[in-house]
């Protein structure tokens, strides 16, 4: 039997491709999927105010004034990382830079902490304007990676977030591109708006953290 790996977490190829169908396909108005990955947001590839409203339909906060208000404080900073030439291309083919283009992309929360906006919250603004690079973020991935038993990036006091940041998109990239084929497999079940590996990694991702409840 083909087993997929996210992190230290692990799962049947043919399981996930069923979770999959029923997230992608057989939930229509309850999944998240496809209102926040063909809502329109912001033309272009800067962020704008649009595409914060975007993470309402990933239910990521119960504070969605203030972290409208905090994401938009964010913008300016955002914009200027994400012109970054690294900030392109595919997270599976990501060169060292790249990566750590992303890291420091994400290092905006500890330059300019913002209350209610975490990195859960940034990603998912994010992901959505480079959907084959920047990859999402939330408690069920964290576990994933750093909380089950086998996870690649367990916890370390000493470690930065930065740090924490750029062993966890190492470990990542490696999943996505040792199974790139079965995630291109995963995606390709998504009926309209297409998605890309990296979000199908997601998926089977947050399934197998949400099993831990």
């Amino acid at each position: 039997m083909t087993t997929l790996k996210v992190g230290g977490a692990t799962i049947g190829l043919d399981e996930a491709k069923a979770w999959a169908k029923k997230y992608l396909v057989e939930r229509p108005g309850t999944s998240a999927y496809p209102a926040y990955d063909e809502y329109p947001g912001t033309p272009g590839d800067a962020v704008g105010r649009q595409d914060l409203l975007a993470i309402a339909l990933l239910n990521v906060s119960n504070n969605p004034i203030p972290v409208y208000y905090g994401l938009e404080g964010l913008l300016e900073l955002m914009n200027e990382r994400l012109n970054n030439p690294a900030i392109s291309g595919e997270l599976a083919l990501a060169s060292s830079e790249t990566l750590y283009a992303i890291v420091h992309l994400f290092g905006i929360l500890e330059e300019k902490p913002t209350k209610h906006v975490q990195l859960t919250t940034l990603s998912k603004v994010l992901h959505r304007k480079r959907p084959e690079l920047l990859p999402l973020f939330d408690g069920n991935i964290r576990y994933c990676y750093s909380e089950c038993d086998g996870a690649p990036v367990p916890y370390e006091k000493t470690r930065s977030y930065a740090g924490y940041r750029r062993a966890w998109l190492t470990a990542l990239q490696n999943d996505l591109t040792t199974q790139f084929p079965h995630w291109e497999e995963i995606a390709a079940i998504a009926p309209g708006p297409k998605i890309t590996p990296l979000r199908a990694l997601d998926i089977i991702g947050w399934e197998l953290g949400d099993r831990r409840r």
